[in-house]
């Protein structure tokens, strides 16, 4: 599959007390890099997760995303920002040999966050509707999201599981299976930390990648990040740090909460 680079300026701004990493997208400088440190997925373990290939004219890109209805997906805006196709695959453990119970749709309307900006990488969440539903099943399932009332709530030291295709490193080849990782959500003002001043904000949630040997890694962007006790949505991939996603330093995510009034209203989904 032929991939590209988006061009984009990334901040590269040094505190004067601590040094911080600059952000990269997770589909950014080694395109198509996914899950580090993860197992692999069984049948119907994550039937919420789907595959998505964008075309933008300079070429094609991959991206991660997740069925919170038989019509919508929800990812990540800087997968699709620019983009003028959208195909999903969902109900696939492997992307180059389709398993049998794989259903394909493509995107008929991408409704990016009016606030996303494309550099900061602030409200980083997308919607796609499909041209017809998909049929649900046990490899193909939406997922609940996180509601409203959880907007203030930091999951700090919670268990979250965050999944997707490809690479286990940030140099290896890609086998393109699902993998998954367990991981923990990492106070978000030690996150702040290792970013530029105002990258990382209320609407993100992070996770420790224990010394970058867990993480989610390019070309997971849009993938869910699910709380393991309550089995919810809770965020997206958003960005890591531009050394790498094997720097050490916290994964960030779209606090799916945050937008939960503006993915129901562009839905018209009753989600809770």
């Amino acid at each position: 599959m032929k991939t590209f680079i988006i061009v984009s300026a990334l901040l590269a701004i040094v505190s004067a007390s601590v040094t911080r990493s600059p952000i990269t997208r997770f589909k950014d400088l080694l395109p198509e890099s996914r899950i580090v440190g993860g197992d692999l997925a069984s049948p119907g373990q994550f039937p919420y997760q789907i595959a998505l290939k964008i075309s933008f004219p300079q070429g094609e890109s991959f991206c991660g995303g997740s069925i919170i209805d038989a019509q919508w997906i929800l990812t990540a805006a800087h997968c699709v920002y620019g983009s003028f196709k959208t195909e999903v695959i969902a109900g696939s453990l492997n992307m180059d040999s389709l398993d049998a119970s794989a259903q394909t749709r493509n995107g008929i309307q991408i409704i990016n966050h009016p606030g996303f900006h494309p550099v900061m990488l602030k409200n980083d969440i997308a919607l796609i509707q499909l041209d017809s539903p998909l049929e649900l099943n046990h490899y193909v399932w939406p997922i609940g999201i996180a509601g409203r009332s959880e907007i203030n709530n930091t999951y700090d030291r919670q268990i979250v599981v965050a999944s997707g295709y490809g690479k286990t490193s940030d140099y290896s080849d890609s086998p393109n299976d699902l993998r998954y990782v367990d991981m923990y959500v990492e106070n978000l003002e030690a996150c702040k930390k290792y970013y530029s001043a105002g990258v990382v904000t209320e609407g993100n949630v992070c996770v420790n990648t224990e010394y970058g040997t867990k993480t989610a890694c390019q070309g997971d962007s849009g993938g869910p990040l699910v709380l393991h006790s309550s089995g919810r949505l809770i965020g997206c991939t958003s960005f890591g740090s531009q050394n790498g996603c094997q720097s050490g330093a916290p994964g960030v995510f779209t606090r799916v909460a945050y937008f939960y009034d503006w993915i129901q209203y562009n839905t018209g989904l009753v989600l809770n």
